[in-house]
């Protein structure tokens, strides 16, 4: 009787310090882990988020002050903020110990101007998050590249928003692949727009398959046009290559010919095959004709 005695008190003793633990972690979660301070940090120059802006930031109420850091839901936090602000982009939220979080964000660039419809043109960045709805759009040098051929792919034309990603019907990881492959490139957002007056994603039967498939009809401001086929494979090449032809042909335009192409410093005969069995480039010599040239092995 004595034993089992002992054996409970042991037992209420042992229960008692987990409780008392148990308290201390639940004094201290509210009150050394509760949320007093946010940091904004942006990893780019910002020509948009000033510093009130980003004390509204940093004080949306999403972010509950007082709340324990462990209670926080970040992906909450990074939706509820760039919807809220279209042009912000959350990198991650970084827990610092006890009581603080740093938001670090970048600004998001104004890549595309996807033509909806003549009345309606949709200003994104390259992950095509709407930044701004514009009902017209002059195409000229470094505003953003107008992309056309989407119109029957976007489903949410009629209900998104600034701060919302448009949704494609299909093709949604082609589309997204081209910012990448362009970055890829060492071609900053600035230095893409400088270059690339259009982009037009349309389909047709590819003359080496015979079968119909998807390609990027590429246009530059000295009226080269690129036409880029089979676009998911190996896409950042077909860019690389794309650049170094535009480079030949605008730096060198009276010196330029389809055989010095071919046999110059982009030769065929030391790529492999995979790299050209897609790529057509199209030069307009003048209004009346083209030469047409392509760099592709036998």
């Amino acid at each position: 009787m004595k034993e089992l005695l002992q054996k409970h008190k042991k037992l209420i003793i042992s229960l008692g310090v987990i409780l008392g633990v148990v308290l201390i972690l639940i004094i201290l979660n509210f009150t050394l882990f509760a949320l007093k301070s946010v940091e904004i940090d942006f990893k780019n120059d910002s020509n948009i988020f000033t510093e009130e802006s980003k004390d509204s930031i940093a004080n949306n109420d999403v972010i509950k002050k007082g709340t324990s850091i462990f209670a926080l839901s970040k992906k909450n936090i990074t939706n509820t903020l760039e919807k809220d602000n279209p042009y912000l982009k959350v990198i991650n939220i970084e827990t610092v110990f006890p009581n603080k979080i740093i938001i670090h964000c970048a600004e998001r660039e104004e890549t595309y101007a996807v033509k909806a419809s003549d009345t309606k043109y949709f200003i994104c960045d390259a992950e095509f998050k709407v930044l701004n709805i514009a009902t017209s759009f002059y195409n000229e040098q470094y505003n953003p590249i107008l992309f056309t051929g989407l119109e029957n792919l976007i489903v949410n034309t009629n209900r998104v928003n600034a701060g919302e990603f448009l949704e494609f019907s299909s093709e949604t990881e082609i589309l997204k692949s081209i910012g990448t492959s362009l970055l890829m490139n060492n071609k900053t957002v600035a230095m893409q727009r400088g270059l690339i007056q259009s982009i037009e994603l349309t389909s047709g039967i590819y003359y080496y398959t015979a079968t119909n498939m998807p390609y990027l009809i590429i246009k530059d401001f000295n009226g080269f046009q690129t036409n880029i086929y089979m676009l998911e494979t190996l896409l950042a090449e077909k860019f690389q290559y794309m650049f170094a032809t535009w480079s030949q042909v605008v730096y060198n335009p009276q010196n330029f010919f389809a055989k010095e192409l071919q046999e110059g410093s982009l030769n065929i005969e030391n790529i492999e095959e995979k790299y050209y069995l897609d790529y057509v480039l199209q030069i307009r010599e003048n209004l009346q004709s083209q030469i047409l040239i392509r760099l592709e092995k036998n």
